[in-house]
């Protein structure tokens, strides 16, 4: 029994195969903006079962096509179906490139790369020979395209129309109807919630492209560009930058219009309009439409007989102006101020547990210093609802949290550091445009393709090549000196690989000394020989060489008053600040890090104070110090919802350089992609016993 139902069904797919070419015959066809379909005129009672089987295509596909049918069908309605040649020329996919180019920005790598396309690292070690070896800002690389549906646009550079018809006519042709207009709408799919390879196709754009232009080229409107691409505007397309793209998208205005053709024919003797009906195969209605001035007809009249009707398409776009292009921005990204301002904080406080530990009491310090932030705004006129949720560390519950119909109404949320529970609240932000705060998951990815999040970190990558750009800026000018532990593994050789790429890229010469439990520099004399300057960069920002290499450095400074001596370290070291301040004074101490608040800075001070007037108790001793964290993203956020709505990234992103701990400076990874804040810190311990925060 299995085997003959599955014969069935194959006999009767073939047996519709068959017939396809039957159904079709007499159907006349347009071509319109490169695709062929056929004109068909809905008969009574026919729905999309017996017009899915009569032409070999999906219900989807009919309305895809014809989203007025999407409600049902109708009697005469006009349906535009694709023919196979059409289908198949979407399928091919032709127009659509294998591979874009992607611009090599300072702090991508290979892995970063691939997961912003969504493609494998070997498939761009594929077509870029030798990128395994490493990658450099500026250059470019060939990415693999991989879009999924294929569905490129025969462009043409205008929209035109050529008609088929497969009854011929010996007569001119009259139209004796008004024109009936449907709006045939390739409706827009929403935009994705995330970039799942496929989803996609990527453009790089080239020099003289417009918005217009690549519309035209992908068969997508200039609005959906747009609302994919929110880091472009229409005064804001950078050559070589890319963009994403849903090709065959674009909406089709189509007029309809049948039009009634006829025959010119002489009556013979004896015939009647009725037998004259039979023999054309018409109705006596139909003639006296064609002649609505005869009412008898005799011998050697002339009368026009129905010939069948062909339909006229039009389909016309002029290209759209600038100030058009910039309305629809404009309308897009509005400035959306509110009397009042919503903020969502979800976050594992533990409030079910008797004594919540260490992590969880941060959270908590960081939520009393964004209520400070709250209070501060407060006071200068400001209204905002802090609606506040505990995560409990669980996805189960920041799932049933987003179910609180209030959340919707938020203007930001602050995410809490599990992976997936940032990516549930991302999605939710994404789908219901609420900016989504990360202040606290540095290897969350979910910031690469979602243009709501606000990563207030700066990732490592990116953290270490902006760090070692800034070392030559500062220190190139003297010599480098790596100081490497024998037997202890290097916790930094991401950083000091990439330091040492940077340093010979810009043609500055570096050694290195070798040690063990102790650090000689007794003898190393010939290696700063003929230098006014050297700088000592450990390889490890653990305490045991800290501790290893600080008596030896002072030393040297001792002996060498001629050389100027400075110390390179990590954030780590902020930590041991107390224990070896004097130390790093001397030594001319440079630190890299995202936070740092200098505990003599009259605001940090005045901070501390008001922090235990509000809660009776000191903040935990931690790095960063979670109440300034909550406070200078409360302080930065707010203030811009304030300013500029919701929208504000797309307003006017502002950096600020004045925060106590953390300053922002936020830029999109690509123009589909959220902020990441690139601001940090280098912190030096200067000889005059001064901290000095560097920030450029």
């Amino acid at each position: 029994m299995k085997y003959t139902r599955i014969t069935v069904v194959l006999l009767f797919c073939f047996a519709v195969l068959f017939m396809l070419p039957a159904q079709t015959e007499g159907l006349q066809t347009k071509v319109i903006d490169g695709k062929e379909f056929y004109i068909y005129k809905v008969k009574p009672s026919e729905g999309f079962y017996s017009l899915t089987h009569k032409f070999g295509i999906s219900q989807e596909e009919i309305i895809r096509f014809n989203p007025a049918a999407k409600n049902g069908l109708k009697r005469g309605q006009l349906l535009m179906i694709p023919t196979k040649k059409t289908l198949e020329g979407e399928a091919s996919g032709s127009e659509i490139e294998s591979t874009f180019e992607h611009t090599i920005v300072r702090g991508e790598s290979l892995y970063s790369i691939s997961k912003m396309y969504k493609v494998t690292i070997q498939s761009i070690i594929d077509l870029n020979p030798g990128s395994e070896h490493g990658i450099k800002a500026g250059a470019t690389l060939k990415i693999p395209q991989h879009y999924r549906q294929k569905k490129a646009k025969q462009t043409q550079a205008k929209a035109t129309t050529t008609t088929t018809t497969t009854k011929t006519t010996t007569a001119q042709s009259k139209p004796v109807s008004p024109p009936v207009t449907d709006k045939v709408n390739q409706e827009a799919p929403s935009v994705a919630t995330d970039g799942n390879s496929g989803e996609y196709v990527y453009h790089t754009i080239n020099a003289g492209e417009t918005l217009f232009s690549i519309s035209q080229k992908y068969d997508i409107d200039i609005e959906t560009i747009l609302k994919l691409n929110p880091g472009i505007s229409p005064n804001n397309l950078k050559r070589g930058s890319v963009i994403r793209l849903t090709p065959n998208t674009k909406e089709m205005n189509v007029t309809i219009a049948p039009q009634q053709l006829y025959t010119e024919y002489k009556v013979r003797k004896k015939e009647t309009l009725y037998s004259i009906s039979k023999k054309f195969g018409t109705t006596v209605e139909e003639i006296k439409k064609c002649n609505p001035n005869i009412k008898k007809i005799k011998q050697d009249d002339i009368i026009y007989i129905p010939a069948g009707i062909e339909y006229n398409t039009v389909t016309a776009e002029n290209p759209i102006t600038s100030a058009e292009i910039n309305n629809i921005y404009n309308k897009l990204y509005k400035s959306d101020k509110k009397g009042v301002i919503n903020v969502a904080v979800i976050l594992p406080f533990m409030l079910k547990q008797a004594h919540p530990d260490t992590k969880a009491s941060l959270y908590t310090e960081y939520y009393q210093g964004f209520l400070m932030a709250v209070d501060s705004l407060k006071r200068q006129g400001a209204s905002i609802n802090v609606y506040a949720y505990d995560s409990e560390a669980s996805d189960a519950t920041v799932r049933n949290i987003l179910t609180d119909p209030q959340l919707k109404e938020m203007d930001m949320i602050i995410a809490p550091d599990d992976d997936n529970q940032i990516k549930l609240i991302a999605d939710f932000g994404l789908a219901n445009d609420i900016n989504v705060i990360n202040t606290f998951s540095l290897k969350n990815e979910e910031v690469s393709h979602n243009a709501k999040i606000f990563q207030t970190n700066i990732p490592h990558s990116y953290l270490y090549a902006e760090a070692a750009d800034r070392f030559i800026r500062y220190l190139g000018n003297r010599k480098v000196v790596f100081l490497t532990h024998t037997s202890e593994e290097s916790d930094k050789k991401d950083f000091v690989n990439g330091l040492k790429e940077e340093l010979s890229r810009a043609h500055i010469a570096y050694s290195e000394i070798k040690f063990g439990n102790e650090l000689n520099l007794q003898n190393q004399d010939s290696i700063w020989a003929g230098q006014s300057g050297v700088v000592f960069v450990p390889t490890s920002a653990r305490k045991k060489i800290l501790s290893i290499i600080i008596a030896p450095l002072e030393a040297l400074k001792a002996q060498r008053e001629d050389l100027d001596i400075a110390l390179f370290g990590y954030p780590e070291w902020l930590t041991q600040v107390p224990e070896y301040l004097n130390e790093f004074y001397k030594l001319n101490t440079y630190l890299y890090s995202r936070f740092y608040a200098n505990p003599f800075d009259e605001n940090a001070k005045s901070f501390h104070k008001r922090f235990l007037y509000w809660y009776n108790k000191d903040m935990i001793n931690a790095s960063p110090q979670y109440a300034l964290l909550g406070f200078d993203t409360g302080i930065y956020f707010l203030s811009a919802i304030r300013a500029y709505g919701k929208n504000f990234a797309v307003q006017k992103l502002e950096n600020s350089s004045d925060r106590i701990q953390t300053d922002f400076a936020f830029q999109r990874i690509n123009n589909w992609s959220g902020f990441i804040n690139k601001s940090f810190y280098f912190v030096n311990f200067a000889p005059d016993f001064t901290i000095k925060k560097i920030r450029e």
